[in-house]
């Protein structure tokens, strides 16, 4: 049975949402604003230590576009009091131009969130730690966007960071 681990933010219940729509038998990392912190040694050897045992197929990073982390940044809330909240304000920033004139905070939202798993799937596959795993073991990556109140689900295909595609450089 081919086995996710999608990586979700408590917030917005997406976990849930995700074992209705695709069952029970998978896994879940969750971290704020699906902020996770692949610069600590100590949690990437955990995740790595959890590729190698598990079967896993992909690792899925999901945003939900009614998530009030994102919609605080798009909004320009003074109030960024997480450490998610701060990096998904700098990812904003450094976007800005590309974010801002869109016209819908939904809009708004949903490339910050692609933004985010692009920006998050490069990590992954070029992290010291993690590239040779995900090799190894054949695990893609992708991106997930759900809107749970809508009942939509959106898959982001990152080709680019599939294993066969991963140069080491």
């Amino acid at each position: 049975m081919q086995k996710n681990l999608y990586l979700v933010c408590p917030l917005g219940f997406a976990e849930s949402y995700i074992q209705r729509k695709f069952g029970l038998h998978h896994y879940f990392l969750t971290a704020l604003g699906s902020v996770f912190r692949f610069q600590e040694v100590r949690f990437v050897e955990a995740v790595v230590e959890f590729l190698k045992n598990g079967p896993i197929a992909q690792i899925i990073l999901v945003h939900n576009l009614d998530c009030p982390l994102k919609k605080k940044i798009v909004n320009h809330s003074r109030e960024l009091d997480s450490y998610a909240e701060k990096e998904l304000f700098e990812l904003y920033i450094d976007h800005y131009y590309r974010i801002n004139p869109l016209e819908s905070e939904q809009e708004k939202v949903r490339e910050l969130a692609l933004l985010h798993i692009g920006s998050l799937c490069q990590k992954l596959a070029r992290h010291p730690l993690i590239e040779g795993v995900l090799r190894e073991e054949g695990i893609g990556i992708g991106g997930m966007l759900i809107d749970p109140p809508c009942q939509k689900l959106e898959a982001v295909p990152v080709e680019a960071w599939k294993p066969s595609a991963i140069s080491i450089s």
